[in-house]
C-alpha cells in the first residue's frame, strides 16, 4: 500500500507542476494572453518571428499608448512569455490549422488572423503589388501559410480587387454596404441570384427605414447583386 500511496502522491505532484506551468507564473493564465489579447488576436501576436530585440521594441510601443495597461515589470514579464511560449504557439497553430478547397474560405482563415478583411478591401493595389505583399506574409507566418496558398490568395485578392475597382457594382459596394458589414460577414455567404437578391434589398430596406432616405436605390442594389454572383455566386 504504501509504494502505492506514495506513486499516487508523485502523480499528483507532477500534475501540480504542470497545470502551474499552463497557467502561466502568475496562476491566472499567462500574461501576454491577458494583456495582448485586448488589442490583438493571438494569433496574430505570435505569427510573425520576432528578435528580442524588436519585440521589446514592439511592448514599449504598446506601453506607450497606455502605460497604465502594461506597466515595466509586466512588459518583462510579457517579454519572456512571449519568448518562451513562441515555439510551441506557432507548432499548434500550424497544427490546427484547416484546409480549404474554396480561396476565398482560406483567404478569411488565414488573412483576417492579422488584418481586418475591409481595410484588406479598400486597398488598391495590381496584381504585381497583391502577389509581392502575400509574399511577404507568406515569409513571415512561419508556415501558416504555404507557398501554394499564397499564390492562390494573391491570384483571389488581384481579381476581387480588379472587381471592386473597375465595375460600377464594385464602387456601390464599397460605399454602401462596407459602411455597415465588415468584408468578412459577407464574404461568408454564398448564394444564387435570387438568393443574393433577397439579402440586398432586405438591407436595402433597412437602410431606408433607418436613415429615412432613398440610401440604396433599386438600380444601385442590382449592381450590387450581379457583382455578388460573380464574386460569391454557387460554385464559386
Amino acid at each position: 500500500m504504501k509504494p502505492a500511496r506514495n506513486i499516487a502522491l508523485l502523480g499528483a505532484l507532477i500534475l501540480s507542476s504542470v497545470t502551474f506551468m499552463a497557467q502561466g507564473l502568475n496562476g491566472q493564465g499567462f500574461l501576454v494572453d491577458v494583456k495582448c489579447s485586448k488589442c490583438h488576436t493571438l494569433e496574430r501576436v505570435f505569427i510573425i518571428c520576432k528578435s528580442e530585440g524588436e519585440w521589446r521594441d514592439v511592448i514599449e510601443k504598446m506601453m506607450g499608448k497606455n502605460p497604465e495597461w502594461i506597466r515595466p515589470g509586466e512588459a518583462e514579464q510579457v517579454l519572456k512569455e512571449i519568448l518562451s511560449l513562441y515555439p510551441d504557439r506557432v507548432h499548434e497553430m500550424c497544427r490546427t490549422r484547416r484546409h480549404y478547397e474554396n480561396v476565398r474560405l482560406l483567404f478569411l482563415d488565414r488573412c483576417t488572423v492579422c488584418h481586418n478583411i475591409n481595410r484588406v478591401l479598400f486597398e488598391d493595389r495590381t496584381r504585381h503589388e497583391w502577389g509581392e505583399t502575400v509574399r511577404r506574409m507568406y515569409s513571415e507566418a512561419m508556415g501558416f501559410i504555404t507557398e501554394e496558398e499564397a499564390a492562390q490568395i494573391a491570384h483571389f485578392l488581384s481579381e476581387t480587387g480588379h472587381l471592386l475597382k473597375e465595375e460600377a457594382g464594385g464602387r456601390v459596394f464599397v460605399a454602401k454596404c462596407l459602411n455597415c458589414h465588415p468584408g468578412e460577414e459577407i464574404l461568408m455567404e454564398t448564394h444564387d441570384s435570387a438568393g443574393w437578391g433577397k439579402q440586398v434589398e432586405r438591407c436595402r430596406e433597412t437602410a431606408c427605414r433607418t436613415f429615412n432616405t432613398n440610401w440604396l436605390d433599386p438600380a444601385e442594389a442590382r449592381l450590387i447583386v450581379d457583382l455578388l454572383v460573380k464574386t460569391q455566386g454557387e460554385g464559386r
